[in-house]
């Protein structure tokens, strides 16, 4: 496939996973159980779970920008997308590792206790935020080293799929340790939440310089 395809393919992913994002979000606000969760009994995608993904769809178009040689267009956007990205999910990270609450699983929708398969309200999986910190310094790397970022963008596509892919398998398998359940220790992931991740970690393979 030539490179120019290949950055059109991440930017129709970019454009899904924006999509997705902001349809979840309009789920929470607006209160339709099929937005939040596709059927009733399945794990929700969390609010700001929802708002990362539509972050994260910003980001990978701009990192497509900067794959095409327009990396002064895309810095600004970048930073504004990363950034958040990196402090949202690196504080959600520690406070699921230290127990603690952050306030943010609450800050723009609050969801009620009782979730499907959720530990604590509102708060994402451990592997969910992960992946978003492995996606958010993909992102920034091809800001600051864009030719370095192509050799290196396998490593973080290949991953943030493959935690994706598992946790679909685990859907599959109906094995919810494989979709990271714990009970009483780590919230499930979302079925959409793992399908999205799957189409960005697609999306930045689709960018990675295939010589490397």
């Amino acid at each position: 496939m030539e490179q120019a395809t290949k950055i059109k393919a991440a930017k129709i992913l970019a454009g899904a996973v924006f999509a997705a994002g902001l349809l979840v979000m309009a789920g929470w606000i607006f209160d339709i159980g099929a937005l939040k969760s596709v059927f009733p009994g399945w794990v929700s995608m969390k609010f700001i779970t929802a708002l990362s993904f539509a972050l994260s769809g910003v980001t990978l178009y701009f990192v497509a920008l900067a794959a095409e040689g327009e990396a002064d267009r895309a810095q600004v956007a970048l930073y504004l997308t990363s950034l958040p990205l990196l402090l949202i999910m690196g504080t959600l990270f520690f406070s699921s590792l230290l127990g603690a609450h952050t306030g943010l699983e609450d800050l723009f929708v609050k969801e009620l206790p009782g979730g499907v398969k959720t530990v604590v309200p509102g708060r994402p999986s451990l592997p969910t935020a992960l992946n978003f910190l492995v996606f958010a310094a993909a992102g920034l790397l091809a800001m600051h080293i864009p030719f370095l970022s192509r050799r290196w963008l396998k490593l973080p596509g290949w991953l943030v799929a493959a935690v994706g892919a598992v946790a679909l398998a685990g859907y599959a398998a109906d094995a919810p340790r494989l979709y990271y359940f714990v009970p009483g220790t780590n919230s499930a992931m979302a079925f959409v939440t793992a399908a999205l991740f799957v189409l960005l970690g697609a999306g930045l393979l689709c960018l990675s310089d295939p010589n490397s």
